[in-house]
């Protein structure tokens, strides 16, 4: 397949001076080429003009385009496009070290939902095994919530292009003693995860990464909600509520949901 290798007049002072040493370095090179003229508009050099395997001299006339290119002009230059895509580079050469931080906690956070999930989902089966169907469903259909909200996180960093590496998650706590319980590790649980979140966000806008910022708006609602939620719940418990009448009206809001 034949690609395209574009040369570009990249600034206005120095132009010819600049093209002109770039074409010379390219024919020395054994490339076929097409001057410019008028507006400058790109030359085009065929893959395979261009791209026969190269020699050291041939590689050491091409890196000295940059030292021989007029003052104040390297900085402008642009990368090579082959294909219509920047050269091949690694990905995490394209963040700085803020950007790399950013990166390693969105991978966490994905992390992070998936093991809420996990919790969620032991917490359902504590109930279950316990003859609550009610909060037994409302764990299970929450279960389904935060994976769901992991997998958004991850789609959204596959658009960013952020490179994501997942962690082992650890085995979900199960040895409650009693609702009290389990009801405070579920809130503990959301608790954290509302400082992850905010973390997050902030490490975001110290990087002027608004769209992520935007993304995020609508966990940190429904963190504040949840917190709400569970922590009503848990004051109930502890109060000495009806367990049966509490349990019955979780398992009206799982079906309201329309998951079970």
């Amino acid at each position: 397949m034949k690609l395209a290798f574009l040369v570009t007049a990249l600034a206005p002072t120095g132009v010819l001076a600049l093209q002109g040493n770039y074409l010379s370095q390219l024919s020395n090179a054994g490339a076929s080429v097409t001057p410019s003229t008028g507006n400058y508009a790109p030359s085009v050099l065929t893959h395979d003009n261009f791209f026969p395997v190269p020699d050291e001299s041939t590689m050491a006339s091409m890196s000295d385009l940059y030292s021989s290119a007029p003052p104040g002009s390297a900085g402008k230059m642009k990368p090579a496009f082959i294909g219509g895509s920047p050269a091949a580079t690694s990905l995490n050469n394209h963040f700085s070290a803020a950007h790399q931080e950013l990166i390693q906690l969105w991978s966490d956070q994905v992390s992070v939902e998936l093991s809420a999930s996990q919790l969620y989902l032991s917490a359902s089966i504590w109930f279950r095994e316990r003859d609550m169907a009610g909060m037994a469903a409302w764990m299970l259909d929450e279960s389904g919530e935060e994976r769901g909200h992991g997998l958004a996180i991850l789609e959204f960093g596959h658009k960013r292009k952020f490179p994501i590496s997942l962690k082992a998650l650890d085995a979900p706590k199960a040895d409650w003693q009693n609702p009290v319980e389990v009801w405070e590790s579920i809130l503990e649980a959301e608790q954290t995860n509302t400082q992850n979140l905010l973390r997050l966000a902030k490490v975001a806008e110290q990087c002027g990464e608004y769209a992520c910022q935007a993304f995020l708006d609508s966990f940190h609602i429904e963190q504040l909600e949840a917190e709400d939620k569970v922590g009503s719940i848990l004051a109930k418990v502890k109060g000495g509520v009806n367990l049966a009448d509490l349990d019955f009206q979780l398992g009206l809001e799982a079906e309201e949901e329309g998951h079970h």
